[in-house]
């Protein structure tokens, strides 16, 4: 049976593996080959080192498959971008292609909420390629469409979109 924990430092390498190897899977045919052929294990491991030395500000969440392998993982924290009212953000949300559909998207973005809801956060907003098919998986789960903005990823201008929960109480 898989579990939920907090990452610790020494996860960096496996969610460095989920986060490039996921997106590999997604963004092909969205984000240039070359950008995605030139991502790395190291570079986005180092990354990851620096953003789980600030749990005071990001909390990264994993799930662990019996064995020890890591699957997916989110994080979130105070909101990067004024964007309204909202406070919180779920800054991201990977899930190994192979785990999909397993109700791990759900239980991570679950995990997010209630850890800013403990840190006083009301509201939780998400940016996510425009393109990204996971898209539907946030109506889903109840976030409703705010805005968009421009991003460029490999010399290409891109659109991402924002997803916001209002009140983040509803992850319970």
């Amino acid at each position: 049976m898989s579990i939920i924990r907090t990452a610790q430092i020494e996860d960096a390498l496996a969610i460095a593996h989920v986060h490039v190897d996921t997106w590999r899977t997604t963004y092909g045919g969205i984000i240039p080959d070359e950008h995605l052929a030139n991502l790395s294990y190291e570079r986005c491991q180092a990354s990851w080192i620096e953003h789980l030395s600030q749990p005071e500000v990001e909390r990264v969440f994993v799930v662990e498959q019996p064995g020890g392998p890591i699957t997916a993982f989110a994080s979130g924290g105070p909101i990067k971008e004024a964007l309204g009212e909202w406070d919180g953000e779920l800054y991201v949300l990977y899930v190994l292609k192979a785990f999909q559909g397993m109700g791990y998207g759900k239980q991570l973005v679950t995990r997010v909420a209630q850890d800013l809801a403990s840190r006083d956060f009301r509201s939780m907003v998400i940016w996510v390629m425009k393109d990204n098919p996971a898209r539907r998986f946030y109506e889903k789960l109840g976030g409703r469409l705010i805005g968009e903005a421009g991003i460029t990823i490999g010399g290409k201008d891109l659109l991402k979109v924002a997803y916001v929960w209002s009140e983040i109480a509803v992850f319970r």
